[in-house]
């Protein structure tokens, strides 16, 4: 069975990681609540950053919620997805879905990035 961890090497760690994929983003994907913005690593595993700002989802708890969701999404999808960083962005009424649902527009989202990355 292979590591489904989440350790530092699959993470945004820095400003400069994530100022990378704000200014040339090579892919962008979204739906209603969510906006993925990616752009491709030669570092041979895919990295996850999470930005859940207060504007979109006001309450901490629901913050914290939304990107333990969100990780976990990652978390168990990161073998198959492509060598690339990804910045999730949620958007407004992300924290009104409940778990279950949210997870399912996050993998919606990132079966797209599989499916389109496949074809390359």
């Amino acid at each position: 069975m292979e590591n489904q961890g989440f350790p530092k090497s699959c993470r945004l760690l820095d400003s400069s990681a994530y100022e990378d994929v704000f200014n040339k983003p090579d892919f962008r994907i979204s739906n209603k609540y969510i906006l993925i913005l990616g752009r491709k690593t030669p570092m041979g595993s895919a990295r996850l950053g999470v930005i859940v700002s207060k504007k979109n989802v006001a309450r901490a708890t629901a913050r914290n919620r939304v990107k333990r969701v969100i990780r976990e999404a990652f978390r168990t999808t990161k073998s198959l997805l492509p060598s690339c960083d990804l910045v999730i962005l949620s958007r407004k009424g992300l924290d009104s879905l409940d778990n279950e649902k949210c997870r399912a527009c996050i993998d919606e989202l990132l079966e797209e990035i599989k499916r389109k990355h496949s074809t390359e």
